[in-house]
């Protein structure tokens, strides 16, 4: 029988998944009116940011989002700023979940794929959470974005996992 054990650095990363968890809960209890940055939190810190995305147009979940279609540049910021929170928070719990558990499996690609389809079952729960949540619309649309940034956290960690190895393998 084998006796697995997690090491430090997995049980640190799969205690910080678990909190980035937490976080993605927490978040998607709450209303979109109790999340909204706009209008005086954008106009105080994050008026750099719509200075860049002002003039910006992203064709997302079947419409135009810009400063005229979303209703002021500061919309347009806050909308960005979601999207990047999406793509962010499932970017890192991707990352530390393959951390945690990519020496469950010996074949390297089960533990590549089960950690993706762990966080990507995680961003259709949280979808789902949000229909729950009153004044929130889910998206099949943010689950697709969620699953690209965990799946671009699990790959940023195979490419340092094999410079590691890479490492390991000059020095011997």
């Amino acid at each position: 029988m084998n006796n697995f054990h997690f090491s430090k650095h997995e049980k640190i990363a799969l205690a910080l998944a678990a909190l980035v968890l937490i976080g993605l809960f927490i978040s998607s209890s709450m209303t979109y009116n109790e999340q909204k940055l706009q209008p005086s939190f954008t106009n105080h810190y994050l008026k750099w940011l719509e200075n860049i995305v002002g003039n910006w147009n992203i064709y997302y979940a079947g419409k135009w989002h810009n400063s005229l279609n979303d209703g002021g540049v500061a919309a347009m910021a806050e909308f960005v700023l979601r999207k990047a929170a999406h793509f962010g928070s499932y970017l890192l719990l991707g990352l530390f979940s393959y951390i945690g558990f990519r020496r469950l499996s010996r074949i390297k690609w089960i533990g590549v794929f089960s950690t993706w389809f762990f966080c990507v079952a995680m961003a259709a729960f949280d979808e789902y959470h949000q229909y729950l949540t009153g004044d929130r619309t889910p998206s099949v649309h943010d689950v697709m974005l969620d699953s690209l940034g965990s799946l671009t956290g699990i790959i940023i960690m195979l490419i340092v996992y094999y410079f590691i190895a890479e490492k390991r393998k000059q020095s011997k």
